[in-house]
């Protein structure tokens, strides 16, 4: 049921996807290269001379009491007396080196394979081994030559052979070649194959190919929709192109099967509830997770859970979560904007408190906060309090002008009330 309910949702985040794969560059085969592969796979079964053959069988018989050194000394003492025992014989040694020199491997396979003498099993599988081999030895160039003589050779479309190419390509950091021989991989293979679709998703994302990157990790999540890390990557992939909606979506349906584990997973869909105006969300999620402890209590995520419930108009948590900030940095400025919290709830002693909090730690902003104690005072009809804020804040270059259009009121308030200023 589970199953099922993700795959519903993996269609709705991408119902415009495709599944069809391009056509791509592929072993295509004319009638000759089918005479040719007809013609190599039938050829008569050669033997080697008596020499080699008996060379061979002791070194077998030595290799199978794992006494591989052995069986090399006796297979290098040999000489062949033509062509086809000089390929037998290399095809041997290789195969013998390849378990312990692979540079040594690559040299005796090559030498069985450049005059196609072998039989035709033998010849394919010489070519892919020793493409292997220089794949193992990071000789990637090499081992993509081999690999397509393989193709060739045999006229099979075979998804692996077509991955360890892309593979290769990817070592190389040429992402753009990557992409033809792991689409074919992909065409080819008998089902569909996690490991090909991350590579091409690391080709298009190499590459900065975003939308084609966006495109393979939406096909991705359809194909394997419990696949956890899928639903991070394409909520992280969307945010590449700006598709905030569609990065929440994402992460929305990975996060309610429990799939969204570390930390930065958690602060990126806090991220995109506040990216796609849902602050209230994104105060929450934080303010649950920084409880847990799954997310850190930081200067940043203070910062966030505030300003996200200040933005979500919950005044009285935007104050507290400022007082927790004010407490952990002793910056004025978290000060100040805890002052402001309060005075969006009425609560003006709190924020005059506050005020002066941050008038204790810092000046350059002191004009303006003088001016917000003058509007709690105000509000609480404290006009000396008021009007000695008011001399403060006419100190301040920024705030004199408005301090100056302040006096006059609060003087008139006063006489009024026969108040002495």
């Amino acid at each position: 049921m589970k199953k099922l309910s993700l795959l519903t949702s993996a269609l709705m985040v991408a119902a415009a996807v495709s599944f069809t794969v391009p056509a791509m560059a592929q072993v295509t085969l004319t009638d000759a290269d089918r005479a040719r592969i007809e013609e190599r796979k039938s050829r008569k079964t050669q033997l080697p001379g008596e020499r080699v053959g008996r060379g061979v069988t002791k070194a077998f018989e030595l290799y199978n009491e794992e006494k591989v050194d052995e069986a090399l000394k006796v297979l290098l003492e040999i000489r062949g007396g033509n062509d086809f025992d000089n390929a037998f014989l290399a095809r041997f040694i290789g195969n013998l080196y390849a378990q312990k020199d692979p540079k040594q491997a690559i040299k005796y396979l090559e030498q069985a394979t450049k005059p196609d003498v072998l039989s035709f099993a033998d010849q394919a599988g010489s070519l892919k081994l020793v493409a292997d081999l220089q794949s193992m030895e990071n000789m990637h160039r090499d081992a993509i030559k081999n690999y397509e003589s393989w193709l060739r050779f045999t006229g099979e479309n075979d998804a692996d052979v077509y991955l360890r190419i892309a593979n290769a390509y990817y070592q190389l950091q040429d992402y753009q070649k990557v992409l033809v021989p792991i689409d074919n991989a992909i065409r080819y293979a008998r089902e569909p194959n996690k490991q090909h679709y991350m590579l091409k998703m690391g080709a298009l994302y190499e590459s900065k190919n975003y939308p084609k990157t966006v495109e393979t990790v939406e096909t991705m999540v359809q194909l394997f929709p419990e696949e956890r890390q899928f639903w991070v990557y394409l909520g992280n992939f969307y945010t590449l192109v700006e598709n905030y909606e569609k990065s929440l979506s994402a992460l929305q349906i990975a996060y309610n099967n429990g799939y969204l584990e570390s930390e930065s997973e958690l602060k990126l869909i806090g991220q995109m509830y506040a990216n796609n105006n849902i602050p209230y969300k994104a105060a929450t999620l934080y303010e649950k997770y920084l409880k847990s402890g799954k997310i850190k209590k930081d200067r940043t995520m203070l910062t966030a859970i505030a300003s996200n419930f200040q933005a979500a108009r919950e005044f009285g948590k935007a104050a507290q979560y400022y007082g927790e900030l004010a407490a952990l940095t002793n910056e004025a400025d978290a000060y100040r904007r805890q002052g402001f919290a309060y005075m969006s709830i009425q609560r003006y002693n709190d924020a005059i408190k506050a005020f002066e909090a941050s008038l204790a730690r810092e000046s350059s902003n002191a004009g303006r906060v003088h001016m917000s104690m003058v509007d709690a005072y105000l509000s609480q009809g404290k006009l000396r309090e008021a009007f000695a804020s008011l001399q403060q804040a006419k100190r301040d270059s920024a705030t004199a002008r408005q301090a100056n259009s302040y006096e006059n009121y609060i003087r008139e308030k006063a006489r009024v009330k026969g108040i002495t200023l």
